[in-house]
């Protein structure tokens, strides 16, 4: 094969680009746990004045336990070749379905797609390229307004969603701080019902500097009542914050629950009666267990107006949370013009938007896709609870998502948040497990705790589960005064 310049990549074709194919995406799955971690936590340093103060207030990890995610993936627990490895069950990604989508993207023909179209080298319109946009539309109209409507036309679709309504932004994450810059002011308060994302605080915080506030209820996994949303607005506003949105994930993260439609109704028609913005994330709507689920889009009859803003994104139901491909949909003109601006700095690169339109766009991959993937999920989640029921673990049953909100507060030294810390530390220390604590969720009861199952395959899963099983025993036997390394021994 002839040389040629450093700049050009070559592409093997016919039989070989396919043994390429296979050969690389299988090689990355079997590496993909033995990945190492070339950042060092301990890194920063400490010399004051090297950066300024806003700077300085950008070091607090924005989620507290990310620092003990890191030290887990520098030793990456392998069935067969690091069996005593640290197993995270604390950050939400589905890995159970990466092969799946990595051999589709990884066809020669969608590489081409994204680099042929000499549009993707230049500049365009920051909340997307046309034909990107028109496919993120006719996705949104199949699977979240009509998902009954499985033969729907490409012009249906978009005289159902309007793809200059759409817009593209680096990630979920992303997409919510702008909105957060966009609709409200420096200091302003966000409710959003609680347990909740632990990283949505420095996604509101960070740049657009607002406040969130917990909304807290009776009953958690039914949703957040009227009454409630007023009293959590009324106690910010004794603060002297000013609230401004109502930020809502549904289906929910941590609890894995899917909140009915009346509720969400209720909760939009509360907002508007204040004049307030309602932002729905539903980044796990197409990882439901066994159905249920209603897209705020179908609820409101597509009527968002311009104060009803819906999220989504690949990172979830395509297992994709490294691609940094975020949507929005929102038909309020003046807010895109504003993300606009912001994606100058956070906008989604073109090859990536031609990859991401290809895929959307194909059907026959899609429907069987997510079939595929809510079989994986389902099998891991009922692995799961089935381990929970045998060390009688209370738990939240979910309908969707990736994780399992358990109830470990009777395994606790002490029922406070304190004794929740040092739980999590003797699952770390004891049996290098993480799980995500319900502090940094906004739980007001220590000892909850998310399981995020498909992180790691079903056999790693069942060793996590095993390990967690012996630590229950070992509480339950020796108690927290008698715990030692003696009585600690063969968790590994």
């Amino acid at each position: 094969m002839a040389q040629r310049s450093a700049s050009i990549v070559l592409v093997p074709t016919g039989a070989m680009a396919s043994f390429c194919v296979v050969a690389l995406i299988f090689t990355k799955w079997k590496r993909y746990k033995r990945q190492k971690l070339y950042f060092q936590p301990d890194s920063m340093g400490t010399d004051r004045g090297a950066i300024s103060g806003r700077g300085e207030s950008l070091l607090t990890p924005t989620i507290p336990y990310i620092l003990d995610y890191l030290k887990c993936l520098q030793d990456h627990c392998d069935p067969y070749t690091n069996p005593r490895g640290y197993i995270p069950l604390c950050m939400s990604e589905n890995k159970l379905i990466i092969e799946l989508i990595g051999l589709r993207l990884m066809q020669i023909e969608t590489a081409s797609r994204a680099f042929s179209d000499s549009a993707v080298y230049c500049y365009n319109n920051t909340l997307g390229l046309p034909g990107p946009r028109e496919a993120v539309a006719y996705f949104l109209a199949k699977h979240f307004m009509c998902p009954e409507d499985r033969d729907m036309s490409i012009r249906d679709a978009l005289d159902i969603i309007r793809p200059d309504h759409i817009a593209f932004g680096s990630g979920a994450a992303s997409l919510l701080s702008h909105l957060a810059l966009s609709l409200a002011e420096h200091g302003d308060a966000v409710l959003i019902p609680a347990p909740y994302y632990a990283a949505f605080d420095a996604d509101l915080k960070i740049v657009a500097g607002c406040i969130a506030v917990p909304v807290h209820s009776s009953n958690p996994s039914i949703g957040p009542t009227s009454d409630d949303l007023e009293s959590a607005a009324a106690m910010a506003e004794a603060k002297g914050l000013r609230v401004r949105l109502l930020l809502i994930t549904n289906p929910n993260n941590p609890l894995g629950t899917i909140y009915p439609p009346a509720l969400i109704q209720s909760a939009i028609d509360w907002a508007r009666s204040r004049k307030m913005h309602t932002v729905v994330d539903e980044l796990y709507a197409l990882s439901t267990h066994e159905g249920g689920f209603e897209s705020v889009i179908r609820t409101l009859n597509n009527d968002l107006r311009n104060d009803v803003h819906h999220v989504w994104a690949l990172s979830k139901d395509f297992g994709a949370s490294g691609f940094r491909i975020g949507t929005l949909y929102s038909k309020n003109q003046r807010l895109l013009s504003s993300i606009a601006n912001l994606n100058i700095f956070s906008g989604v690169s073109h090859p990536m938007q031609m990859v991401v339109q290809e895929l959307l766009m194909d059907d026959n991959f899609i429907y069987g896709f997510l079939d595929n993937s809510r079989q994986r999920i389902r099998y891991s989640y009922k692995l799961c609870i089935a381990r929970l029921d045998e060390m009688v673990i209370p738990y939240v049953p979910a309908k969707a998502g990736i994780f399992v909100y358990a109830d470990f507060s009777s395994l606790l030294p002490d029922q406070t948040f304190g004794g929740e810390a040092k739980f999590s530390s003797l699952l770390l220390d004891a049996a290098r497990i993480i799980m995500t604590p319900g502090q940094a969720q906004h739980d007001r009861k220590p000892g909850m705790f998310r399981i995020c199952y498909a992180f790691v395959t079903p056999e790693v899963l069942e060793m996590a589960m095993q390990r967690l099983d012996k630590i229950v025993g070992k509480i339950r036997r020796w108690h927290w005064d008698n715990l030692n390394a003696e009585s600690l021994t063969d968790i590994l």
